[in-house]
């Protein structure tokens, strides 16, 4: 098995194990999980209690990982200070470094009136759909204004130019924010953490987008990731410039591919 074929088996191996929150503020919610006997608690520890009127924006590691390198690319871009952490039960075993430090799992950041919070690995598939509830949850309770989550689309089946599509909660004001780009077409489906909290956020009537373009699902994609942040840019006033992401993105995406590769090889050694 060579080239994409390993690049997405990798993927899949890595997102198996690890696929897919309250601040420590006031309140640690916990749900019983089926199977394990116990409860899971997932944990949002953050350095600071005034968050209303914020705008929640995260991703996860779904398709062409844009999720994932739309946060972490707004997180640099904004100067973003990092403000806490997410402690789940089953933190996923890995650690990396930066410049600034140690990365953690799960970060939360701040720049002005928008919080990210960045999963460098994807939570443990037992604690997938409990860690977007909480966060949804932690960002509702604390009066955000309104919520981003950014993820993927299969490109295989994009349709029309616009290379993006949206799915807002009934309460998110697309004309204000002039979020222009279609509305996902009916019958096609978005899955995974992100679809839990989407369903969270309209339970509850709280404002809230996918902004969804179409990627590669083989392998991570930068430029699809640069798409999505000039849709979160345009809507938000956000002043960044994603020319380094889209230049980078043959490197960015080799980079990316290679840590789940490793991520995928390490597990399998471990639990496998």
């Amino acid at each position: 098995m060579t080239g994409n074929a390993e690049t997405s088996a990798c993927l899949q191996a890595s997102r198996s194990y690890y696929s897919g929150a309250i601040i420590r503020a006031k309140t640690v919610l916990e749900r019983p999980h089926q199977g394990f006997g116990k409860h899971l608690p997932v944990n949002l520890s953050v350095r600071t209690s005034n968050l209303r009127n914020c705008t929640l924006i995260t991703g996860f590691h779904g398709v062409g990982e844009t999720g994932y390198i739309s946060v972490s690319f707004l997180v640099h871009a904004l100067k973003s200070k990092r403000i806490g952490f997410v402690d789940v039960a089953h933190p996923p075993p890995f650690i990396a470094t930066s410049e600034e430090g140690l990365v953690t799992p799960f970060e939360v950041y701040r720049a002005g009136r928008v919080v990210l919070v960045k999963l460098e690995f994807s939570p443990h598939r037992s604690e997938e759909a409990e860690f977007a509830k909480t966060l949804a949850h932690w960002a509702m309770d604390n009066k955000f204004r309104d919520a981003v989550l950014i993820g993927g689309l299969d490109g295989s089946l994009q349709s029309g130019s616009d290379g993006v599509r949206v799915v807002p909660t009934a309460n998110y004001p697309l004309k204000r924010k002039k979020m222009k780009h279609p509305i996902l077409e009916a019958g096609l489906f978005v899955y995974g953490p992100l679809a839990v909290m989407l369903g969270e956020f309209e339970k509850r009537g709280f404002p809230a987008i996918a902004v969804l373009p179409y990627a590669s699902a083989d392998h991570a994609d930068p430029k699809a990731a640069a798409t999505a942040i000039k849709a979160v840019e345009k809507a938000y006033g956000l002043k960044v410039d994603v020319k380094d992401l889209e230049y980078d993105a043959k490197d960015i995406e080799e980079e990316i591919d290679k840590r789940l590769q490793q991520t995928a090889r390490s597990l399998r050694g471990m639990y496998g």
